[in-house]
């Protein structure tokens, strides 16, 4: 775990730990468990599952977020047990995230033996990409011709980009790539098309600064497009 996230989340987890009854299950998942942290620019995604979250809980456990809210702009998920049993429907492409890479620092692994339905995985997948390519459409149209405005929505994408990337090689059962360039490169592989339009975007992320030009954020732009395009067409057979 890196050293930055190791300080927030343990920080946390030791306000949890005075606060939530015995017995609760703490994930860390995303970049911070995968390996690809970025500090200044990564979230930290820490997902808590306990008995009840009432509301006096959950304003005790907020007193132990200052420090978290400096470090991360996503706060930690709060679900109760029955609620996440019931969620593999509702949140397959978290749980296929968390499948992939998480790390188990407080209770019992709530994800083990979770599999979200191949149906359920497609159609969120869609929705999501989809989703995201109205928002990068609406970006440009607002901020075309500022190549640091550019930059900033196309770099701040990639990390939602690269969860569905993952989700589609997951949909298929093909082996994930720890880096997000070889994520990028297998999934391109998977599709059928060539990679470059996402990979000249996510090679820059993290970057403070960049500055993307019109050429590469249409290739972008057309790059997502045809990624929500081959989810569209896809059909359940052709998963495996």
């Amino acid at each position: 775990m890196h050293v930055a996230v190791e300080r927030v989340v343990s920080s946390f987890l030791n306000r949890a730990d005075g606060v939530l009854p015995a017995g609760y299950s703490a994930v860390l998942y995303g970049s911070a468990a995968r390996g690809d942290f970025v500090p200044e620019w990564s979230d930290i995604n820490l997902m808590i599952v306990a008995e009840t979250l009432s509301p006096d809980l959950l304003r005790a456990l907020g007193r132990g977020l200052d420090e978290w809210r400096r470090a991360s702009r996503e706060p930690p998920l709060l679900i109760t047990g029955a609620e996440w049993v019931r969620a593999v429907d509702v949140f397959p492409i978290e749980i296929t995230d968390m499948r992939e890479a998480r790390q188990v620092l407080r209770g019992p692994d709530p994800v083990s033996g979770l599999r979200p339905a191949a149906a359920d995985l497609r159609a969120a997948l869609e929705r999501e990409l989809r989703g995201k390519l109205l928002r990068l459409r609406q970006g440009y149209a607002a901020r075309a011709g500022d190549e640091a405005a550019l930059g900033d929505l196309a770099t701040h994408s990639t990390s939602t980009i690269l969860v569905l990337l993952r989700g589609i090689l997951a949909l298929h059962d093909r082996p994930i790539p720890s880096a997000p360039l070889e994520v990028v490169s297998a999934a391109g592989s998977l599709m059928g098309m060539g990679a470059e339009g996402l990979s000249d975007v996510v090679r820059h992320r993290g970057e403070r600064g960049w500055r993307c030009g019109a050429a590469v954020f249409e290739s972008y732009l057309d790059a997502v497009a045809r990624t929500a395009g081959f989810v569209d067409q896809l059909k359940l057979g052709d998963q495996r």
